[in-house]
């Protein structure tokens, strides 16, 4: 459970409606819907009900939602408190981040947070995620985005996204009748990818060697509207995160099978004394909980 979940179901009892809700976030009115259905199977009870055309509480839901609006002001209460500071706060944030959370996650992430500081800059470099631990190690950067799975010991890490990997295919692409793809069916199917080094890449190539298959690499970049764009031709599949078919009208996503999900982590040097720019990042990722965890 996060914050976010808590602010969406606030959002659909007080406008009684998901479409309602998801206007006024604003966010997809399917990721209100699954949203509500996470938060329903974590917490293990039914939190709305149908009243017609409109959504009502259920008791449960009605004891959750005065919860949730007492966290949500609390929440509220502790951005306040560190806003005084804020216009003070000058420098530049240093950051690199993978392409495909650079594309899909970061403009929003950075924008907010740019917001709340005026003074502040961002420098955002792209690498992949074994690339970006190099750096932080040797400090070239101050913050990095990478995969939470085996990091080096000398980086300490926080929690930022957990999405689920999934085939990526156009609509015309014989796997977009598929309701879910095992690695075994990779086998010989022309596909895009990241360069090896690309956390994509990595979970890729394990699945498949798991299942002793080897795929035909048609095409291999870390220049991401290239791989978009080719996978839409309807000839090759690509591997991405579940957000990518969400923005990408004319892309599918096929679920795998099994399931994989990619668990990333905002890391630093343990011990590197960091500027006051990347703590605050740090800080404001942990509080704010924006993140796109559905």
């Amino acid at each position: 459970m996060n914050l976010r979940k808590l602010e969406v179901f606030v959002a659909v009892v007080e406008q009684k409606s998901f479409s309602g809700a998801a206007k006024t976030l604003p966010m997809a009115q399917s990721a209100v819907s699954i949203a509500i259905q996470k938060l329903e199977e974590s917490l293990g009870c039914l939190l709305l009900e149908r009243k017609g055309r409109s959504i009502k509480a259920t008791p449960d839901g009605e004891s959750i939602y005065r919860q949730a609006k007492t966290l949500l002001t609390l929440v509220d209460t502790l951005k306040s408190s560190v806003s005084d500071n804020q216009t003070q706060l000058t420098g530049k944030l240093s950051l690199a981040c993978p392409a495909m959370l650079a594309a899909y996650f970061l403009p929003d992430l950075l924008d907010r947070f740019l917001k709340l500081y005026p003074e502040l800059t961002a420098d955002v470099a792209q690498a992949g995620s074994k690339r970006i631990e190099a750096m932080l190690l040797n400090d070239e950067i101050e913050v990095g985005v990478v995969n939470a799975d085996n990091i080096d010991p000398a980086l300490s890490t926080a929690p930022f996204i957990k999405e689920e990997m999934v085939a990526c295919v156009a609509r015309d692409h014989p796997f977009s009748r598929l309701r879910h793809i095992r690695p075994s069916q990779f086998a010989g199917a022309p596909m895009a990818l990241y360069e090896s080094g690309y956390f994509l890449r990595t979970a890729l190539q394990r699945l498949c060697t798991q299942a002793g298959v080897k795929p035909d690499i048609r095409l291999q970049t870390n220049f991401l509207p290239l791989i978009i764009r080719t996978v839409e031709q309807g000839f090759v599949s690509t591997v991405g995160l579940r957000i990518v078919a969400q923005q990408e009208p004319n892309l599918i996503a096929i679920p795998l099978r099994p399931k994989v999900a990619v668990n990333m982590a905002i890391a630093w040097r343990t011990g590197r004394p960091l500027s006051k720019a990347s703590q605050a990042f740090i800080d404001w990722v942990a509080v704010d909980k924006k993140t796109f965890k559905y």
